[in-house]
């Protein structure tokens, strides 16, 4: 689950430099496609990273007792940061989408 995530980021971030490239040497508008695969790809990360978190908190609470102290929750902070980075990668994907053949 965890790995799953990375490996979509890094494939978002494949995209954009792909189509960076596409985009300079061939025709402008091919950065803005690959804008769509970038946002795609981070939205996947998202998905796979809350499916992942939920699934790890039902697992704990499901262990929990009654006479039990509640066990900490929190989210890694590596999971935090992943998260923060889909985010980012899912708004920077929609801005090439959006206007990246106007920026080459």
């Amino acid at each position: 689950m965890w790995k799953k995530s990375g490996l979509l980021l890094v494939l978002a971030w494949v995209m954009g430099l792909v189509g960076l490239a596409l985009g300079v040497l061939v025709e402008p508008a091919l950065f803005a496609r690959f804008g769509s695969m970038v946002v795609l790809f981070g939205a996947m990360s998202e998905y796979a990273l809350l499916h992942g978190e939920l699934n790890l908190l039902y697992q704990r609470l499901h262990k929990v007792e009654a006479d039990d102290d509640m066990p900490d929750l929190m989210p890694s902070k590596w999971h935090l940061k992943k998260v923060r980075f889909s985010h980012l990668t899912v708004i920077i994907g929609t801005f090439i989408w959006g206007f990246g053949d106007l920026l080459i």
